[in-house]
């Protein structure tokens, strides 16, 4: 406005308002086109500038907004290689599950064994000193008093046909030969004449001669001959003929006598059973009982009749005959028998009378058997000789009985126990076993048995001792008195720094473990046969005892072998063993095909994983290769989360490829089951912790997200214009612009009314 120009008052009122509502509508034109109340600092200092700030902390949170949704991703890209590992991994867990079921090779597995030495075991035993076995009986009886009629030869000599005629000739006559045979006598006469001109013509005269009874002189007994110096001799055939010869005979010279060299005399022959009779005996009635073991008895009798008895050659053919299994012999004066060495073999002689006694050389009988001398039968007219030797015999005083003290102390809680036999003088050693095994306390206890004819006594058990009592019986059997102790398998221990009580122990393919307990109570072992009966009862084991070797034996299976031997240490060791543990080394049958080919496929999925884990990766950072991501949280980064990578390839979660024949075998195949399991837990427990992070990240990104809205709105209320007011004001304005329009236009029609009236 023109300083030149004057208006009036109300002009310039109205003026002036429609002026600064004009600027005030300005103003509000541009807080309703800007949006905002504060437009610069000229607007409001203090809003203008906090805004300014609220909004650059709005716009910096914003850009890590971005980084931190960048996060979501990389984890999330994880997750799913998590997830697609986990179906892997399924998938490979799958395919051993089908070889598990596929028919496993027929696989072997060793047998097992373990050894020890058992320490070696004395029975107590005592064997007596002197051989009290069955002997040979040999009898010999050298007084058979049998004499055979001496062979006569006359003193001529005629040596040929020549001189037996000249003698013939002249001294022809008669030779009286009286014969008696089997107790009766017949006499002969022979007739020599000059007829006979030949040697053998006078043999025949003499031979053949008759007693008119029909009895020729060789028929009786005797026969005529020639002897070395062409003498006439004469011979008794036996020991029953006896001869004499005489000139008493008819016609009888002593020229011929002369001639022929014969003198007259008494030729007389003694016989077995002239012997008897002549110690008292009777032909025909004295007798004679032989017994010998394994036959009936068998009776001679001693006479002419029959098979009767009477020369030591008729005896030798009875006793060949009747023997039995004795054998009998008689060589001159000797009548020898003999019976072998078996037990309860006798022989024995009964005889009549004492002439058959003395006639036989009984009453001087030697027996040469049993290491001793008898006697013969004296005035006894029986007597037996046998094989086996009894006490009596030994010693006389024992003829009448006596008893064997034995003490047994068996070492079974027992204490000892002295049994008292009684014996007999009549035992002989078969006998005294018998009755000493008869005894129920030594027969339970102690082995007692003739043992090549020594009475022999021996612990049954290495856990028996015991004790032989000095008396007269111990002496005649040639027995040590004493104490005779065992060495048991306990005992052996117990030296070896071993207690009662103490245990071995064996388990077998993986089983509860079996006791073998050391002791002599119940069910305990102390000896060796107790140890091998013990070990033999132990199941799922072979065992045996061969001399001091022990062996303790696992089969082969077609499942793991293995044995454990365990225990006391000291005992163990006496045992020729220690505490150990075996396992069959395992021999595979033919590979399965459909086993080996899931074999491959496994481990090709094992290269998936590998492959996949790789791939997992997001905008450069991997988490499952190793890879760690660091999330800001705000604009300072003060706070922020480093999530740690991991890496998850098959190696790493324990999964290895499979080589050879790993699938043929069951226990390989569970075994890799088991980490594939363990696997498939490690990727769920990271799964875990990457879903832990993600629930962190996103809640800073929703926090972040808040945070910046916040922000904004706190900037946005410092500085933007309320709409809804400012449209309003412009309204106002507005009405008010016209309003002051209107009167400034009413002040100037005013000033023009003035002028109208010019």
């Amino acid at each position: 406005m023109s300083s030149g120009i004057t208006l009036s008052a109300g002009v310039r009122q109205n003026l002036l308002s429609l002026q600064a509502t004009a600027d005030m509508m300005a103003t509000t034109q541009n807080r309703l086109a800007t949006g905002k109340k504060v437009n610069s600092a000229l607007d409001n200092p203090s809003n203008f500038f906090t805004s300014q700030s609220l909004s650059d902390r709005a716009g910096d949170l914003n850009s890590l907004l971005d980084s931190i949704g960048q996060a979501v991703k990389t984890l999330d890209a994880a997750n799913n290689g998590i997830t697609s590992l986990t179906k892997l991994v399924q998938s490979a867990k799958s395919i051993a599950q089908q070889a598990r079921s596929a028919t496993a090779p027929a696989a072997t597995y060793d047998a097992l064994s373990a050894t020890g030495t058992l320490p070696a075991e004395t029975l107590g035993t005592h064997t007596a000193g002197g051989d009290l076995s069955p002997k040979a009986i040999s009898l010999s009886f050298s007084n058979l008093a049998e004499t055979v009629t001496p062979v006569y030869s006359g003193s001529a000599a005629l040596a040929n046909d020549a001189a037996v005629a000249a003698a013939t000739t002249a001294g022809p006559g008669t030779v009286q030969l009286n014969v008696t045979k089997d107790g009766a006598t017949t006499t002969f006469n022979v007739s020599v004449t000059a007829a006979i001109t030949t040697r053998a013509g006078l043999l025949a005269a003499f031979n053949s001669a008759s007693d008119g009874s029909g009895h020729t002189l060789s028929g009786q007994g005797l026969t005529a001959s020639w002897n070395a110096s062409d003498q006439l001799t004469f011979t008794a055939a036996s020991a029953d003929t006896s001869y004499s010869i005489s000139a008493s005979g008819a016609g009888s010279t002593a020229a011929t006598m002369t001639q022929l060299g014969l003198a007259g005399g008494n030729h007389q022959s003694t016989s077995l059973l002239d012997q008897i009779v002549a110690s008292g005996g009777s032909a025909g009635s004295s007798s004679l009982v032989l017994s010998v073991t394994g036959q009936t008895d068998k009776t001679v009798t001693f006479g002419y009749s029959g098979s009767q008895v009477s020369t030591i050659a008729e005896l030798q053919t009875w006793l060949n005959s009747n023997r039995g299994a004795a054998t009998a012999s008689i060589s001159g004066t000797t009548f020898s028998m003999s019976l072998g060495a078996a037990s309860g073999n006798a022989i024995g002689f009964n005889a009549s009378d004492v002439g058959v006694t003395k006639g036989l050389g009984l009453d001087s009988a030697v027996a040469n058997y049993n290491a001793g001398a008898r006697g013969g039968m004296g005035s006894n007219l029986s007597k037996s000789f046998n094989s086996d030797l009894t006490l009596g015999e030994i010693d006389t005083t024992l003829a009448n009985g006596t008893s064997l003290a034995i003490t047994v102390d068996a070492n079974d809680g027992s204490g000892s126990q002295t049994q008292t036999v009684g014996l007999a003088g009549t035992d002989n050693l078969t006998a005294v076993v018998n009755k000493l095994k008869a005894n129920s306390v030594l027969a339970s206890n102690l082995d007692i048995s003739n043992q090549a004819g020594k009475l022999k006594i021996a612990a049954k058990t290495a856990d028996v001792d015991f004790s032989i009592a000095a008396g007269s019986s111990t002496t005649a059997l040639n027995l040590t008195s004493g104490s005779y102790n065992s060495t048991s398998l306990m005992d052996q221990i117990i030296s070896g720094g071993g207690a009662l009580g103490d245990t071995m122990t064996v388990a077998v393919n993986g089983g509860a473990a079996q006791t073998v307990t050391f002791g002599k109570g119940s069910d305990q072992v102390s000896t060796v046969a107790e140890f091998t009966k013990a070990i033999g009862n132990l199941s799922g084991v072979t065992s045996s005892v061969t001399g001091s070797a022990f062996s303790i034996g696992v089969a082969s299976g077609t499942s793991q072998t293995s044995l454990t031997i365990g225990g006391s240490t000291n005992t163990l060791a006496k045992l020729g063993t220690s505490a150990q543990t075996k396992t069959g080394t395992k021999h595979d049958g033919d590979p399965n095909t459909t086993r080996s080919s899931l074999q491959k496929d496994y481990n090709d999925v094992l290269d998936q994983i590998d492959a996949l884990s790789k791939d997992a990766s997001y905008n450069g950072i991997n988490l499952l290769n190793g890879d760690d991501l660091k999330v800001a949280f705000n604009e300072k980064n003060t706070s922020s989360l480093t999530i740690k990578g991991v890496t998850l390839n098959a190696s790493n979660l324990g999964l290895n490829k499979q080589n050879g024949t790993t699938f043929q075998d069951n226990t390989k195949i569970d075994a890799t089951i088991s980490v594939i399991n363990d696997a498939l837990t490690s990727l769920r427990t990271q799964a875990s912790k990457f879903g832990s992070n993600l629930t962190t990240v996103q809640t800073r990104q929703d926090f972040t997200k808040s945070m910046i809205n916040t922000l904004q709105t706190g900037a946005d209320n410092l500085v933007l214009a309320d709409s809804n007011e400012e449209g309003a004001n412009m309204l106002a304005l507005q009405t008010r612009q016209q309003l002051s329009t209107t009167a400034l236009s009413l002040a100037n029609q005013a000033n023009q009314a003035v002028l109208r009236l010019f």
